[in-house]
């Protein structure tokens, strides 16, 4: 009997809200995937400041945690900021850890899109200082008295090479972050206990590729082997190269480090 498809949740990043992968979902459910997409609370429209990075953490977990103990397995899809949340919020979780308390389920896969892979008590913005371009924030993001945070361009930052027509749709669902979510240190080291893929994108302005490079140069030295694919592409690559995410998700549901 063929092993069933794992149910991949999709950690959605800063500022976005879970319609702006409302294409890709459906896309990744057209191949038979059930996908859940929670809505990270720091990211809203309401009165700040805001609900924080335990938050997001706590709402991802509060998806994760069910499905493994009923015996899933579960394949993560983070992108940008998601990728901290979702590391941190699978824990205990993994399949490697399931299996050696002889528990069914678990977190079969880490797909990181452009995100952030952090090391234990790191934070975002400490990558930032780490790159030398903190200084360069307030060119890019605009912070309010509320706590709250909001890009500049947001176009700029993450839709580059994207037709005008999704531009207008994504920038519909775009909302305020909290500045405290960038400075709050990491607990996670999920990526020790599963097997990962990292797609790279090399035009990214939201993620630049110096801090991709920064965060998979630590983990590397860790002597952890990761799947990396490199594309030349924007921050929305969920959009600018959806057929070929579909297929990252395809082969990491697929790979044969799943099972051992």
């Amino acid at each position: 009997m063929a092993t069933p498809a794992p149910i991949i949740v999709l950690v959605h990043g800063a500022w976005h809200t879970p319609p702006n992968y409302e294409d890709y979902t459906k896309a990744l459910q057209k191949q038979g995937f059930k996908v859940h997409v929670p809505h990270l609370p720091s990211c809203n429209v309401g009165l700040f400041p805001a609900a924080s990075f335990s938050d997001d953490v706590a709402a991802v977990r509060n998806v994760v945690q069910p499905l493994v103990e009923a015996g899933e397995r579960i394949l993560m899809v983070m992108h940008s900021y998601g990728g901290a949340i979702g590391t941190d919020a699978i824990e205990g979780l993994t399949r490697t850890e399931r299996r050696i308390e002889g528990s069914p389920g678990g977190v079969i896969h880490l797909l990181y899109m452009c995100a952030y892979i952090l090391q234990p008590g790191e934070s975002i913005f400490g990558i930032f200082e780490e790159a030398g371009v903190a200084h360069l924030w307030p060119q890019f993001v605009q912070n309010f008295d509320d706590g709250s945070t909001f890009p500049i361009d947001p176009v700029q930052l993450f839709l580059g090479g994207v037709e005008q027509s999704i531009v207008d749709k994504a920038l519909l669902h775009l909302v305020h972050h909290p500045m405290s979510a960038f400075r709050t240190k990491t607990k996670g080291s999920a990526w020790k206990k599963a097997p990962v893929t990292y797609i790279l994108t090399q035009q990214d302005a939201s993620v630049p590729r110096i801090y991709q490079d920064i965060m998979l140069k630590k983990v590397k030295e860790q002597g952890i082997l990761m799947k990396i694919e490199d594309y030349d592409t924007s921050h929305s690559i969920f959009i600018t190269k959806q057929d070929k995410m579909v297929r990252a998700v395809l082969e990491a549901a697929e790979d044969s480090r799943n099972h051992l």
